[in-house]
């Protein structure tokens, strides 16, 4: 399995024999091909792309989201917290998002959905803009993908919180670098971190 960080909350995963993108809008549009499943966590700007999205449908590609995914876009369809979609050799659970900001407009009643995706006996766990949920912990992921930009997420302190409850066996910290965070604050919940951490530049892949 490789996961690709392509910057902000977009992320590429090569996994039995299958491409997997979530959340398609950061990066080079060269780093986009027809993929076997998409995932979208909330159907905004920051996270789905269209132009990226359709550079990602093919014949045979899932794509599954949030409600408002559904309504707008076609074929696609929403994936329930607690569901589980098994798509050729990947399978991916939905899992719950609690707004870290319940505060901030627009993000009170959140349309939002995170994903465990387990293939190659591997479990990935993409948290979305989520704060600390009790489900983390018992989704025993592998690779947990956590927000730490502080922007409608986690801050680096909170996301170190967090990580070290889950316990990993590694983390990626990803919401960075674009319209939330920066470097500082990859570097800053590494050096937080009691769990191992790998701070991807976009582009960066790691190889499990």
């Amino acid at each position: 399995m490789k996961i690709t960080w392509l910057g902000h909350s977009s992320v590429h995963i090569d996994a039995a024999g299958h491409r997997v993108y979530i959340d398609p809008y950061a990066g080079d549009d060269s780093e986009y091909a027809p993929a076997s499943l998409v995932l979208v966590s909330r159907f905004d700007f920051d996270h789905c792309s269209m132009q990226k999205l359709g550079r990602l449908r093919g014949e045979q590609t899932l794509i599954l989201g949030t409600s408002a995914l559904a309504r707008e876009v076609y074929p696609s369809r929403a994936l329930r917290v607690g569901e589980t979609v098994a798509h050729d050799g990947i399978e991916v659970i939905g899992m719950p998002v609690l707004s870290a900001h319940e505060d901030a407009e627009g993000h009170e009643d959140e349309d939002a959905i995170g994903f465990l995706i387990i293939a190659e006996n591997k479990r990935v766990y993409f948290m979305g803009d989520s704060a600390f949920e009790e489900e983390m912990v018992k989704a025993r992921p592998d690779v947990l993908l956590i927000a730490v930009g502080g922007t409608f997420s986690a801050g680096p302190r909170e996301a170190a919180k967090i990580a070290g409850a889950v316990a990993p066996k590694l983390a990626i910290p990803i919401h960075w670098g674009r319209h939330a965070g920066t470097q500082d604050d990859a570097d800053f919940f590494a050096e937080l971190c009691r769990v191992p951490v790998r701070v991807l530049q976009q582009g960066g892949s790691v190889t499990l």
